[in-house]
């Protein structure tokens, strides 16, 4: 509450009849320059009580949500709301009020030729002053509405030109991959049919050896079309409000008998309080255990340390994996992103790409630093819900 009006309220009782005309011209031009930035802002604003009746609602919010009912001070929002995803959603989040957490959610519709997608956040509000009518509690839930059609546009064509240049990047390394065991195949086959010209017949012990090599390389040529499938074939992700810290802890719990084995000591540091982030548990975890085992394969001559820590850097959560290995040379750190790149005699050098399209798939970023005889860091940077910033911003308001 404004610090003014605060001393001015309690001493009410003590106001000559000047001071108080003051208070209430002062109070009603800030009511006029609220009320006009509250009509003018972009970002659709509409305030409830906990009944689910309107008591605020600016221009924008009736022009982004689809009503069937004005949406006027009074009415339900059972009753105004066309679109039963959003009035769901939105009545859902009245039995929230007074809770800590908001929430935030994405919706799309048929509005005139195009498809409309806004971005609904809730936040919980309770007067610091005594309800002014009874039966009236004073908890309010605020609901934000931004119209993020044309940035889900972007995406998209983004997505689709990043899409194509993976898949151009993608399928140059399925045609280098094929040549060998195609190569290989064409050869034996060869040495096949001269074997049988020789001979005019050959026995199953005769043509085995040749036999069993194609068959190899057909499981080898299987093998890199089922890897070409992973990396081009879109995710099936699914993300929902988690505390990043339990997915490290979980991951980390996993692989710390192995880690032991290999003399590795695991280091945490782990900030508490974070904000909860819109995650895939499952897929964060594959991801993660691909970085932790090439740490591993860093780290297996001589053991060493792998340290993990989380930090809060305004907006985003940055998860930090460092080892004390092998370092890489800038040759190589420039690319380990890139579909069958491998320095491992046995790998499919898919890992890595994994794990960046997980980052991606979350919105986030991933970046690596290395030396050689140093050691390698990664870097995930995943952004903090409009919900969660909200709540830390009311948290950390005196």
């Amino acid at each position: 509450m404004n610090k003014f009006i605060r001393r001015a309220f309690n001493k009410i009782e003590k106001l000559s009849t000047s001071e108080f005309k003051t208070l209430v011209r002062f109070l009603g031009s800030e009511n006029e320059l609220m009320g006009y930035v509250f009509e003018k802002i972009d970002i659709g604003i509409l305030v409830t009580n906990d009944l689910g009746r309107v008591l605020n609602c600016n221009a924008a919010a009736k022009r982004l949500i689809p009503i069937s009912r004005a949406l006027n001070e009074g009415t339900s929002l059972s009753y105004a709301l066309s679109d039963q995803d959003i009035a769901n959603f939105m009545l859902k989040a009245l039995n929230t009020v007074g809770d800590e957490q908001g929430e935030e959610k994405e919706f799309s519709y048929q509005h005139g030729e195009r498809v409309r997608t806004i971005l609904i956040s809730v936040s919980a509000f309770t007067s610091e002053l005594d309800p002014v009518f009874e039966q009236d509690t004073g908890n309010r839930l605020i609901y934000f509405i931004r119209d993020i059609s044309e940035e889900k546009r972007q995406q998209s064509r983004l997505h689709r030109s990043e899409s194509l240049a993976s898949l151009t990047t993608v399928a140059a390394g399925v045609a280098h991959e094929i040549k060998n065991p195609l190569a290989s195949i064409g050869i034996h086959l060869q040495l096949l049919q001269k074997a049988f010209e020789r001979k005019e017949s050959l026995t199953m012990e005769d043509a085995s050896r040749y036999l069993k090599v194609i068959d190899e390389e057909i499981e080898r040529l299987n093998a890199i079309v089922v890897d070409f499938l992973f990396a081009v074939r879109p995710m099936d992700v699914r993300l929902r409000l988690e505390n990043v810290n339990d997915v490290i802890n979980d991951v980390l719990n996993f692989v710390t008998h192995e880690l032991e084995q290999h003399g590795i000591k695991i280091e945490r540091n782990l900030e508490e309080f974070l904000p909860k982030l819109r995650l895939d548990e499952n897929l964060l975890k594959q991801a993660l255990l691909n970085i932790i085992k090439n740490a591993m394969n860093a780290l297996e001559v001589s053991g060493g340390v792998l340290a993990v820590s989380t930090k809060l850097l305004g907006d985003h959560v940055a998860l930090t994996i460092h080892d004390n290995g092998i370092g890489m040379d800038e040759a190589t750190l420039s690319k380990i992103f890139e579909p069958y790149f491998t320095t491992k005699p046995s790998g499919s050098g898919l890992g890595l790409t994994m794990v960046f399209k997980v980052v991606k798939e979350h919105s986030g970023e991933i970046s690596v630093s290395s030396k050689l005889g140093e050691g390698t860091t990664f870097t995930i940077t995943l952004p903090v819900p409009t919900s969660e910033r909200l709540a830390l911003e009311a948290a950390q308001t005196p």
